[in-house]
């Protein structure tokens, strides 16, 4: 029963979209947050960096 349940669920047409469309797009989607988290930073750290030059506490 189990072997059939697996191969009706492989065999469908609507899984495998869903199934293949999350293992195009995810890595997709991650690679993209970590790369607007790195820039967020760099940002940030660019602005502070700005500001203490021109604001010196000498």
């Amino acid at each position: 029963m189990l072997d059939s349940f697996a191969e009706m669920t492989w065999k469908n047409p609507i899984f495998m979209m869903v199934f293949f469309g999350a293992i195009w797009f995810l890595p997709g989607i991650l690679v993209r947050r970590f790369a607007r988290k790195k820039h967020a930073e760099k940002k940030a750290k660019t602005q502070l960096e700005k500001i203490k030059r021109l604001y010196p506490k000498n």
